[in-house]
């Protein structure tokens, strides 16, 4: 009795172990939605995600008694649910980008004085001082990135990484960031990983060996992205142009110092970029900062773009045809970034980021090349006691990652 009893847990354990779950990810209309991450909430390393038409298959690596599943996508809320052997239908709810509820449409300000402007701005200034970390802190980050070309998305990466700030002891300089990826899942169209091979193979030329280097690195877009943020000495350097700066209110306990700053370089680009700082009415603790920046490129003549630059824009086309000549003309670049602070083990920290970037190249005869980037990080834990700077630190070291075909 005893040996049939086991029989048939050794079954039912089999059975379990090489079921499959499948299903379909889709929006509130019913559309598919490409590249949605369903994986185990107890093991995120367990996981797949959806292809062009929403569809996932999963094979349960687990002896978990009660799995959950976890399923999200930029944009979207996430989603949890107990799988079942049955062809499960989810529907994901989309999220405006979490940081674009702190995005501040200002009224039109008030004038202030300059007097009680330059006083906002030091007080504001002297408590950044006080709250963010004086000391070594490490942050524990999920960093995910997804890219499009020409309305398509090629590729999108999830990263696991361990950030380690150094404070300058300069008030006048940044301080030192070591982004170091732990483990990456990126997904990715097999033609845009075939042409990011090709540039492996230009072994006599280095810039084209150096850039397939840094994009297969892993860790270029998420460094720098947790780069994109409030820079106190930025904020130190800007405090007396007091003509660029504007002081609003969104209500009773938020104000809102805005920065406006225009670059013109001959007519050839032309940039604007605002940067908006929210603060507490009270205390002017921060609670968050956005930056928008917009760039236009006119060239009086064109460029044309040739060995490494053409593998790039080969690397970000998504048509059949491989692009043998393009000689660049104009361009429109647009960058959004939002961050929310909140305080973690008695410092203030950046808690969770978006951006958004899209942009689009264009030739001499009106060709267009677009393409965007969204990505999303958020800090998971923080420590501040016992940091060091990682020894031997490579910002370009191959992070161990998997990678997953998306057909």
């Amino acid at each position: 009795m005893r040996q049939v009893a086991l029989l048939w847990l050794v079954l039912l354990f089999g059975s379990l172990q090489a079921a499959e779950w499948q299903g379909r990810v889709c929006d509130e209309n019913g559309q598919p939605i490409l590249y949605a991450t369903v994986y185990l909430q107890s093991n995120p390393l367990v996981g797949t995600a959806t292809n062009k038409d929403g569809f996932f298959t999963l094979t349960p690596d687990t002896t978990d008694p009660a799995p959950v599943l976890l399923i999200s996508c930029i944009g979207y809320e996430k989603q949890t649910l107990v799988p079942t052997t049955d062809t499960m239908l989810i529907t994901l709810r989309e999220q405006p980008i979490a940081l674009e509820q702190t995005v501040v449409q200002t009224k039109r300000p008030r004038l202030s004085k300059r007097k009680l402007l330059a006083r906002i701005l030091h007080d504001t200034y002297l408590k950044m001082e006080q709250d963010l970390p004086q000391q070594p802190i490490r942050y524990h980050v999920v960093s995910d990135v997804r890219m499009d070309a020409q309305s398509a998305p090629w590729g999108m990466e999830e990263m696991l990484a361990d950030v380690t700030e150094l404070p300058s002891t300069d008030i006048t300089k940044d301080d030192s960031v070591q982004f170091v990826g732990t483990y990456c899942r990126r997904y990715c169209d097999p033609d845009v990983r075939r042409k990011l091979d090709t540039m492996y193979t230009h072994e006599k030329d280095a810039k084209r060996r150096r850039m397939a280097q840094a994009l297969d690195s892993g860790s270029l877009a998420h460094r720098a992205l947790w780069k994109m943020r409030l820079r106190k000495a930025h904020f130190l350097d800007t405090s007396d142009e007091l003509r660029r700066w504007r002081l609003s209110t969104e209500n009773d306990s938020v104000a809102v110092l805005t920065y406006t700053r225009k670059h013109n370089m001959f007519g050839i680009v032309r940039a604007t970029i605002t940067e908006n700082h929210l603060i507490d009415s009270y205390d002017f603790t921060l609670r968050g900062y956005t930056m928008d920046m917009q760039v236009k490129l006119f060239l009086p003549f064109s460029i044309r773009l040739k060995g490494a630059e053409l593998d790039w824009l080969n690397l970000l086309n998504m048509g059949n045809k491989t692009i043998e000549r393009f000689r660049l003309k104009r361009g429109n670049l647009h960058v959004r970034v939002s961050v929310l602070y909140a305080f973690r083990e008695g410092v203030l920290v950046p808690v969770e980021k978006n951006l958004q970037a899209s942009g689009v190249l264009e030739d001499r005869k009106h060709n267009q090349l677009p393409c965007a980037l969204r990505a999303t990080q958020q800090v998971t834990s923080v420590q501040t006691e016992g940091v060091e700077a990682v020894r031997n630190y490579r910002k370009n070291r191959l992070v161990p990652r998997i990678l997953v075909p998306i057909y």
